[in-house]
């Protein structure tokens, strides 16, 4: 048969950018895949623990957990005393401000007489949802002093939950 044209297979350099397309490609969509079902399940288990939650023990949890802050801040100046709200983070201000910003007497600058209150990251007993209000100042000596609140605890992680909008 003369015209008659035979096809051969596909051209070395074209088999070998479908052999690459293909190994590159498989380990790709495997990742895909796995973070859709990755995300999958975590937001099966966020809108779970949203559904088993209810406004009522997220609010007493709320409460629960500035009482507790307010409480140890209380075991720590008294309401005469000047103090200084420490700012590590702008979530542990508005925490402390919430929850002392009512009785606490603000100094108008930080100086040596001036108590410094601030919240750190403790797990266990004695931490309000693993937060201890510390107070840090000067002794008569210039050595600097820190104490950790105490008289109430709230067991658990923190931080409570958001309030709903």
């Amino acid at each position: 048969m003369r015209g008659a044209h035979v096809r051969e297979g596909p051209s070395r350099p074209r088999r070998l950018w479908e052999t690459l397309r293909l190994v590159v490609g498989l380990p790709v969509a495997a990742v895909a895949l796995g973070g859709l079902v990755t995300g999958a399940v975590h937001g099966g288990r966020t809108v779970d623990a949203l559904l088993n939650r209810t406004p009522e023990a997220n609010a007493r949890l709320d409460d629960a957990y500035y009482d507790c802050i307010d409480v140890q801040a209380h075991s720590l100046v008294s309401p005469r005393q000047p103090v200084v709200i420490g700012h590590a983070n702008l979530a542990d201000y508005v925490t402390l401000m919430k929850a002392v910003g009512s009785w606490v007497t603000f100094a108008t600058g930080s100086s040596r007489g001036v108590t410094v209150l601030s919240l750190i990251d403790v797990t266990g007993p004695g931490a309000c949802l693993d937060n201890i209000v510390v107070a840090t100042g000067h002794r008569p000596d210039g050595q600097v002093r820190r104490r950790r609140g105490t008289g109430a605890s709230v067991p658990g992680r923190g931080p409570p939950p958001l309030p709903p909008l």
